[in-house]
């Protein structure tokens, strides 16, 4: 620059120039001359005004991350490894198939072909990239062939019951991912340990007395006074799922004939009951808590209030779920406490859990009656039914654990409240024969709050009694703005199953008919 150089063509040569680069010439112009460090900080001064009045850019619409996530340049796409993809677990791995990972399926044992085809509904789509089958015996085997896959491996997740102790001890052999260790993982899978760990951690807990023989079972039936009128107790085995060996008596001849019928049984999962749980009855209003874990911060993500009542001789039959708030919150903040505080004394510290919790009605307190360490389970139904409540399902949130993390730390201790609600309508059958027809099924899907079926049986198929969860015929989902119509779909529902819903024809006619 030259002092001949007049101030507004210094001015005009600045003008692109951004504040910050002005102030960077301001600094270096200590031997410029008094015209050019005019000239300069007037261009200065209107660049800065310019971006003060400037409008705010508009804010970016959220973009989800490319399929592929991983940083590695190899080309290679991410998976994820799902342990057990049975009922929910399915569902979970539809989910993460739809956002863009390949799904990988580690078995924790050999399943029968008729289970491993039983996918629920809306999986049709679901490929599986690979098969491992875990030897528990060489958990090094699993991992060998996982990390020679052609794929990066972004998560290892459980998918049902059965398959709690093979992740836990696949992801503590593998390392690198959130694992909940194998110390405490036969306290997270059976239910006797679970019940005696609450219990060490100063928490209610049932009681309970694991029976091997029938001597055992009986004296402790006589302690929790089975003989008096009106008591009763429950009888299960260690491990299982939904109702599938849970009895409820209340005489000691009956007693006797379940523990009889658990001990010489297997459970759902094909495993045998080595030994039966006699536990207290508790009377009081059950609730399901799901959560999600990460690093041992606890996320309530639903609470569900089961309404199971005695139906067709049995103590336990399903006939809804719901989702449930009260008008305060303080039935749900107690139970949330509570649960997260089992999950660690449990050792729960990450992933998925599903905490079924009696509120008893004589101490006005919550009691554990059983916590799995894996997701909510009837085959993800509950997914279309919160999702459109809470903008989020259980299994959303441990997949965004996985690859949006920031999600999971934005969730709330437990769900604010919400309008409207849901219900999974479990159908009840009242008579046993071979199912002819479900003519009422069209009056049910044209209720105002029916969302979706799920029936379990064909036309020509004999139906069992509903006796438990395993023996219903299906379920129906309404989801409802109005929870006036919510409860009046529901037992329109319960009417048409008592009459209406199914023509079967009795076993009886079919005997004398082939006769």
């Amino acid at each position: 620059m030259t002092g001949s150089t007049s101030q507004p063509a210094l001015s005009a040569r600045l003008a692109p120039l951004s504040a910050a680069q002005l102030r960077a010439l301001i600094v270096n112009a200590s031997e410029a001359s008094p015209l050019a460090r005019a000239a300069i900080e007037q261009a200065s001064l209107a660049a800065i005004k310019a971006a003060e009045t400037e409008p705010p850019p508009a804010p970016r619409a959220f973009l989800p991350l490319a399929k592929a996530r991983s940083t590695a340049p190899d080309g290679r796409s991410d998976a994820i490894v799902v342990v057990d993809p049975l009922s929910s677990g399915a569902t979970l791995a539809d989910l993460a198939q739809k956002r863009g990972f390949l799904i990988v399926r580690v078995l924790s044992r050999a399943f029968s072909d008729e289970l491993m085809a039983c996918l629920p509904a809306g999986c049709s789509a679901l490929r599986w990239h690979a098969t491992v089958a875990w030897d528990a015996d060489h958990p090094e085997k699993a991992v060998e062939a996982l990390r020679g896959l052609d794929c990066h491996l972004l998560g290892i997740l459980v998918g049902c019951e059965c398959g709690v102790e093979c992740h836990d001890a696949l992801t503590t052999a593998f390392g690198g991912f959130p694992s909940n260790g194998v110390e405490r993982s036969l306290t997270r899978r059976d239910k006797h340990p679970m019940g005696e760990a609450v219990r060490t951690a100063g928490l209610r807990a049932v009681k309970q007395k694991l029976c091997a023989t029938w001597a055992e079972a009986e004296a402790f039936c006589v302690e929790l006074g089975l003989r008096n009128e009106g008591a009763r107790c429950v009888v299960k085995p260690c491990k299982s799922a939904g109702t599938d060996g849970v009895y409820m008596v209340d005489s000691l001849i009956e007693c006797r004939q379940r523990f009889d019928e658990i001990a010489s049984s297997e459970n759902v999962f094909g495993e045998d009951n080595a030994a039966v749980l006699v536990q207290e009855f508790m009377r009081g209003t059950e609730y399901v808590v799901d959560s999600v874990s990460v690093e041992g911060v606890h996320k309530c993500v639903a609470i569900w209030r089961y309404d199971k009542r005695p139906c067709n001789g049995a103590g336990f039959v399903y006939f809804a779920m719901e989702l449930f708030q009260s008008d305060g919150g303080d039935r749900e903040e107690a139970l949330v406490d509570y649960v997260h505080q089992v999950l660690d004394a449990l050792g729960c510290r990450h992933g998925p859990s599903h905490a079924e919790v009696m509120w008893l009605d004589g101490d006005d307190e919550p009691c554990l009656v059983e916590v799995g360490c894996r997701p909510h389970g009837g085959e993800g139904t509950f997914v279309d039914m919160v999702q459109p409540i809470m903008g989020h399902s259980q299994l959303s949130v441990m997949l965004d654990a996985v690859e949006r993390p920031y999600r999971f730390h934005r969730l709330p201790k437990r769900p604010p409240r919400f309008s409207g609600g849901a219900f999974e309508v479990c159908l009840v059958a009242h008579e046993a024969g071979t199912l002819k027809g479900l003519p009422g099924l069209d009056a049910i899907r044209a209720l105002p709050s029916y969302l979706s079926e799920e029936i379990k049986i064909e036309v020509g198929q004999p139906m069992p009694l509903t006796v438990d969860f395993l023996t219903t015929p299906g379920s129906i989902m309404l989801y409802s703005k109005d929870a006036a119509q919510l409860k009046k779909d529901f037992e329109t529902i319960h009417a048409l199953c008592k009459q209406g819903l199914f023509v079967t024809l009795p076993p009886n006619r079919l005997r004398l008919k082939s006769l």
